[in-house]
């Protein structure tokens, strides 16, 4: 379970991942192997193409993040269509 925290304020990478992909399930991690180093190979690969914000972003803007992450996950239908 990955979570990104700033200050009091978290954000699973699941939920990151569907906001700054705008649909559920697109990002690499976690992945499925045999191997369990790919989770981290994963991991690594969506902080390098999709986490800039977190990486090297504003604070307003990663808690700009949160927000709209919150309220995706939110409006997110529960069972699969």
């Amino acid at each position: 379970m990955v979570t990104y925290h700033l200050g009091s304020e978290s954000i699973s990478h699941e939920e990151y991942m569907y906001s700054v992909l705008g649909k559920p399930d697109l990002s690499n991690f976690p992945g499925f192997s045999i191997d369990p180093l790919d989770a981290f190979r994963h991991l690594r690969d969506d902080l390098r193409n999709y986490c800039n914000e977190f990486l090297e972003g504003t604070n307003d803007i990663f808690l700009r993040r949160i927000e709209d992450a919150r309220a995706r996950w939110a409006s997110k239908p529960k069972l699969p269509l």
